[in-house]
């Protein structure tokens, strides 16, 4: 996916957490800084290939030392190296750790534009199709709760969903669901809060 660069996005990869990463996704606005810790020994070779293609707009953070959170301090440190940046990009981390999200709410206080996401799918802007027999199922039930009513949270959110198929979908199913809800604009997430917009 290409397009012209309008607003610069910095998107910053927790490779310990998120293994998936679809670089295909992206269009010409991003730079990419993909951290890989200390005992990980392999890449995909599908997405060295792919990050060859991005040339000087992709690097390769290896975290140096082990420990419980070293990776998620080398993110916080390079955030507040973009906090001192004029002008700022957008930062985006992806990772599904919400211990992120404390730190992002404080960032986005003091003027930054950042969010964290659990899969490239939530920034596709390309038209995604709500026809899928389980999202439309998913859309109606949640469409007869009052908004106050609806989880606000993504964890709540897919306990909420599995329990609408009796438990009987799969994690990535459940995922996916909320993956097309977010890249149609049907939901939106802020700092770990769900927004509805049906």
């Amino acid at each position: 996916m290409t397009s012209t660069p309008d607003k610069p996005k910095l998107l910053l990869v927790d490779f310990e957490n998120v293994q998936q990463v679809e670089l295909k996704k992206l269009d010409d606005s991003y730079r990419i800084i993909i951290f890989v810790g200390a005992s990980q020994k392999s890449v995909p070779i599908e997405l060295v290939t792919d990050a060859q293609r991005l040339g000087n707009r992709i690097e390769w953070q290896k975290v140096a030392g082990d420990g419980r959170n070293a990776l998620d301090f080398f993110i916080a440190c390079e955030l507040g190296r973009v906090m001192d940046r004029t002008p700022r990009p957008e930062c985006i981390v992806l990772s599904k750790d919400r211990g992120f999200d404390p730190l992002l709410r404080h960032l986005n206080g003091a003027g930054m534009k950042c969010r964290r996401i659990n899969g490239l799918s939530e920034l596709q802007h390309v038209a995604v199709t709500t026809e899928e027999p389980n999202v439309k199922r998913v859309v109606e039930l949640l469409g007869k709760l009052e908004k106050k009513a609806r989880p606000r949270k993504r964890r709540t959110l897919s306990q909420s969903i599995s329990a609408m198929f009796q438990k009987k979908l799969s994690r990535q199913d459940v995922d996916h669901i909320i993956s097309t809800l977010l890249a149609s604009k049907m939901i939106s997430e802020s700092s770990g809060a769900i927004t509805y917009e049906f």
